[in-house]
């Protein structure tokens, strides 16, 4: 009896070892490092073309934590925050997969030399990206007064003869089933592409970026509207006049367009995975080319646009 007792007891604490031994292996199995280039990204998701795979899902969330490393052997370290991490950018993905394989990130780490080289690339971008998307609207546009005058002689053709309206039909079946088509390729091919929901524009004195408490309580304000915007992301982009040199010029873009993000922030109403990258445009894009000091006073500003992804929302 007790020899029996002694071998069920035994043979328990070894099931029980197994399964827990089976658990730490799958869950061990779920962690994940992956390296690859950011090549769009909107709210918490992100895509990563890794050489795996072209476009790799990683999730982020506030508890993210993203690293810059740079300085001698990339001893030097930043925790910037996710905001920084925009397309082009190379990086390294710490987490774990979900049951859809999508990447839940605890960790993005990229060096000093990606970021200013994605920057770059971001900056120089943008106005193309913008032109890109408006003659894809044209287009668009052109498609759908081609679809009308197609159905418009497809319904004159069923009123010459009886014969000819099953015919029409199954072209109107087809025209439509090609339109469905047409639209969800150009959902998947507009992923970083953005429309205009509306923006504010914050001026700064010469020199400074120091934000007035006027302009501070209607950027509060513009932020909280945004919420009621679906799939909503905040764009920034701050600007410098001509005045000065470049790299001046190019510091205090950078240094206007931090100050607007921190009371972005401070609000409270828009969460970090809702804010594209701070971008520092320098002198491009003025607004006057006059150099009398009205129209250099216009120049020195920050643009806070609510842009909705046309991919992710359709």
């Amino acid at each position: 009896m007790h020899i029996q007792r002694r071998l069920r007891t035994t043979c328990g604490l070894a099931m029980s070892l197994a399964m827990v031994t089976s658990l730490g292996l799958t869950a061990s199995a779920q962690e994940a490092t992956v390296e690859g280039l950011v090549v769009g990204r909107s709210g918490p998701t992100m895509l990563v073309r890794t050489g795996d795979s072209p476009k790799l899902t990683v999730l982020l969330s506030d508890s993210t934590k993203a690293t810059e490393k740079g300085g001698f052997l990339g001893l030097d370290r930043k925790h910037p925050g996710i905001v920084d991490l925009v397309p082009g950018l190379a990086v390294k993905v710490e987490g774990s997969y979900d049951t859809d394989h999508q990447l839940i990130a605890k960790k993005v780490t990229f060096s000093r030399t990606a970021m200013n080289t994605a920057r770059q690339i971001d900056a120089g971008l943008n106005p193309v990206n913008q032109q890109v998307a408006a003659a894809q609207d044209q287009l668009k546009s052109d498609r759908k007064d081609i679809d009308q005058n197609q159905q418009d002689t497809a319904k004159n053709s069923q009123d010459i003869d009886t014969t000819k309206q099953g015919l029409a039909s199954t072209n109107a079946v087809t025209a439509s089933n090609t339109q469905g088509i047409g639209q969800a390729n150009q959902r998947f091919t507009t992923l970083d592409q953005y429309e205009d929901k509306g923006s504010i524009t914050v001026n700064f004195a010469n020199g400074k970026a120091t934000v007035s408490k006027k302009d501070r309580d209607q950027l509060t304000d513009f932020v909280k509207s945004a919420a009621n915007t679906p799939g909503f992301m905040i764009e920034v982009q701050g600007y410098a006049s001509s005045v000065g040199s470049a790299t001046l010029n190019q510091r205090l873009s950078s240094e206007r367009a931090d100050a607007v993000l921190a009371i972005i922030q401070q609000s409270g109403s828009v969460p970090m995975t809702r804010i594209l990258a701070p971008a520092a445009m320098g002198t491009t894009n003025p607004v006057s080319g006059d150099h009398t000091r009205s129209a250099q006073a216009q120049n020195r500003r920050v643009v806070v646009t609510i842009v909705v992804n046309k991919g992710i929302t359709g």
